[in-house]
């Protein structure tokens, strides 16, 4: 994986990324897993297995998964948080994650925007604003963990800094995912409003998925527009 100009994440070393590997395991630390599907769950690392596999019990919320996939990793390691993506295994009682490619490390500027290409296909459906009922497919000109900007083809509804709106957020063929949103600033010029947007009331599990999402969303816009600047 290579990382997009926004430099989010910053790759880890690999004698350091063994280390951490196996301070993970030994610690009995829990991982978040998004799999393939945008299903969520989580593991608790047990050990690893030449410094290739990480072997995991299952939690609460594992039990059901058994099916081979790719997924997006991340965990949260003396209040750094780290990703990666690979993939997954199930034996009986066991998960099996393979942990011999980059792992990549949040840096503090956790929401800086990924700008995304002209041709991408990234689209934000506003669905109310206020006490009224919308349908307005807007674009979305650039996107983080913490928020979006979207530029609006028309000035109805015409939006304010501190407006609550909500909508569904769509990047690629990803399912949408519906948010409620404030209004951090707005402009508009010859009847194309830009605005500045920021997630409300995101709880530890939504952050997880953003902060996947992005992962994905780097690796995916350096793949398919590796000229983009």
């Amino acid at each position: 994986m290579q990382l997009g100009q926004q430099n989010i994440f910053k790759k880890v070393p690999v004698s350091e990324k063994k280390f951490l590997f196996r301070e993970l395991a030994h610690d009995k630390i829990q991982v978040a897993v998004k799999g393939d599907d945008d299903s969520f769950f989580n593991l608790i690392a047990v050990q690893t297995d030449k410094d290739e596999v990480l072997l995991c019990h299952h939690t609460s919320n594992s039990k059901l998964f058994e099916k081979p996939q790719s997924v997006v990793v991340n965990f949260l390691f003396k209040s750094e948080r780290y990703f990666f993506r690979t993939d997954i295994t199930f034996s009986t009682g066991w998960a099996h994650i393979r942990i011999d490619g980059d792992l990549f490390q949040l840096q503090r500027r956790a929401n800086a925007r990924i700008e995304l290409p002209t041709k991408y296909d990234g689209v934000f459906n506003l669905m109310q604003h206020g006490s009224q009922k919308f349908f307005i497919d807007c674009k979305i000109l650039d996107v983080s963990a913490g928020g979006l900007r979207i530029a609006m083809a028309t000035d109805i509804p015409a939006l304010k800094t501190d407006d609550i709106i909500r909508g569904t957020m769509r990047l690629g063929v990803r399912r949408p995912i519906e948010f409620e949103l404030e209004v951090r600033f707005s402009d508009n010029k010859n009847g194309i409003q830009v605005a500045g947007l920021q997630f409300r009331n995101v709880d530890n599990r939504m952050e997880s998925r953003l902060l996947s999402l992005m992962v994905d969303l780097q690796r995916e816009i350096f793949v398919k527009y590796p000229t983009q600047k």
